[in-house]
C-alpha cells in the first residue's frame, strides 16, 4: 500500500497563472470543467482561484464562487460553490482528487467561516466525478440543473463543519 500524497492548497491572485498553466485535463473532460486559461481569462468577480498541490506541487486547479446563492436558485444563503475542480491528466487516478476533497471541508471552515455548504453541479454523464464527490461526502440533491454547457448537472452539497 502506498503512502497518501499529501495535499494542501494554494490560494491564486489573477497574477498566479504561470503557477497553474500546465494544468490540462484530457480534451473530453474540457467539456465539464473548462480550462486553467478560460478560468484565469474570466472577469467574472467574487471567484477565488485555488492550486491543489500535492507534495507542493501543483496538480489541479478549482474556484470557489462566493455569489453562488445569488446566482443559482437551487443555492442557499451561505453556500460556496465550488468550481472548476480538475486534475491535471498527468496525476489522475492517484487518489489525488480524493484526497483534496476530503481535505476540503476544513479549509474552507478555516478560510469561510460563515460559510454552511459547498455546492457543485456535476454533469450527469460524468459518472466517475459523481462517483468521486459521493465518496467525498457530497449528497445528490435530487435536483437537476439544466444550465450546464453540457448539458443537465446533478446539484450536489456538502454541508461544511460546525463553527
Amino acid at each position: 500500500m502506498t503512502t497518501p500524497t499529501p495535499i494542501d492548497f494554494l490560494r491564486l491572485t489573477r497574477s498566479d497563472h504561470h503557477l497553474v498553466r500546465h494544468i490540462e485535463v484530457a480534451p473530453e473532460q474540457i467539456v465539464y470543467c473548462g480550462t486553467v486559461d478560460m478560468a484565469f481569462a474570466s472577469t467574472e468577480k467574487r471567484l477565488n482561484l485555488y492550486a491543489i498541490r500535492a507534495a507542493g506541487t501543483p496538480v489541479g486547479f478549482f474556484k470557489i464562487d462566493l455569489k453562488y446563492p445569488e446566482t443559482y436558485g437551487f443555492a442557499r444563503a451561505g453556500d460556496l460553490g465550488l468550481r472548476a475542480f480538475m486534475i491535471d491528466h498527468r496525476h489522475q487516478g492517484r487518489g489525488i482528487a480524493t484526497a483534496a476533497l476530503a481535505a476540503l471541508p476544513d479549509m474552507l471552515h478555516r478560510l469561510y467561516p460563515a460559510a454552511t455548504a459547498v455546492v457543485l453541479t456535476v454533469n450527469i454523464r460524468n459518472q466517475i466525478a459523481v462517483r468521486s464527490y459521493r465518496r467525498a461526502g457530497f449528497v445528490d440533491t435530487g435536483e437537476i440543473h439544466e444550465g450546464g454547457l453540457a448539458g443537465p448537472q446533478h446539484v450536489m452539497r456538502l454541508d461544511l463543519p460546525d463553527s
